[in-house]
């Protein structure tokens, strides 16, 4: 389940947004360097992060078609698109990073949105996800955007994140107070309390998720693109002789799975 588009920019606007953006990017900084001339994504709802954190850099906003999708003045410049999870309009290895913000936690297919962020990415492209904590507080809050969806656990991001074909590079709780206090006082109290992200990371209202494309990909996620390619694989012992629908395949496609199998 998506946040409206109109809800996301509300909170984003108020205090509570506004503090909760300052909070999360100064944990991206934390992870990456400036961009440079890098190409960047930000998939779900990432323009008040791409403002905060390179203004000047070379951003493409895809936000989901269940979410919707709004342009502020602002962000004119940059191509902002709506798009299935599943289909991005980008060209295989044409990014170099993509920032997700309120997008896996409300993807129908989750799976096939980490497959579309790795057809993407560069090789060793890297990816900064912002989900919901299973255990935490934020996720049990419907007053903000993050108590919709899907939250996810420590050890669930690490599989998806593995089978995806990612290497794992980082995984930190982020928000570590509770939302149900005043918004001044929550902003006290969060540098001291992120102390406990090393002693009790599951009270964390968010996990910031930083993975790299690994290549090649594992054998389960090759077979989980092709899947949502539409490419039919078939068993080893078919009695057809070829793994695949060649007259449904592309003649790329079909060179790629060719080439895997003759190794």
């Amino acid at each position: 389940m998506a946040v409206d588009i109109l809800d996301l920019a509300e909170f984003y606007a108020a205090p509570r947004g506004q503090m909760v953006q300052r909070q999360i990017t100064r944990a991206i900084g934390q992870c990456w360097t400036p961009a440079g001339d890098d190409v960047l994504v930000g998939y779900g709802y990432a323009p008040p992060y791409a403002a905060a954190l390179w203004p000047d850099g070379h951003w493409h906003f895809l936000m989901p078609g269940q979410q919707g999708v709004m342009i502020a003045p602002s962000e004119a410049r940059r191509m902002t698109a709506l798009v299935q999870e599943t289909d991005w309009p980008l060209r295989d290895a044409s990014v170099n990073r993509v920032l997700m913000v309120h997008g896996l936690e409300a993807a129908n297919q989750s799976e096939a949105l980490l497959g579309e962020i790795w057809r993407v990415l560069v090789p060793n492209g890297r990816v900064i996800m912002l989900v919901p904590n299973r255990t935490g507080f934020w996720a049990r809050r419907d007053g903000t955007p993050f108590g919709t969806g899907r939250p996810y656990s420590r050890g669930q991001l690490r599989r998806m994140v593995k089978q995806a074909g990612f290497v794992l590079r980082d995984m930190q709780p982020v928000l570590m107070v509770p939302p149900q206090l005043p918004v001044r006082v929550q902003e006290i109290l969060e540098r001291p309390a992120g102390l406990l992200r090393y002693i009790v990371p599951q009270i964390g209202g968010l996990w910031l998720v930083e993975a790299q494309k690994q290549l090649p990909a594992p054998l389960r996620a090759q077979r989980r693109q092709w899947h949502y390619a539409g490419v039919r694989v078939r068993p080893a012992l078919s009695s057809t002789s070829s793994f695949t629908d060649k007259n449904k395949l592309p003649s790329a496609a079909l060179q790629q799975i060719n080439r895997h199998f003759s190794q």
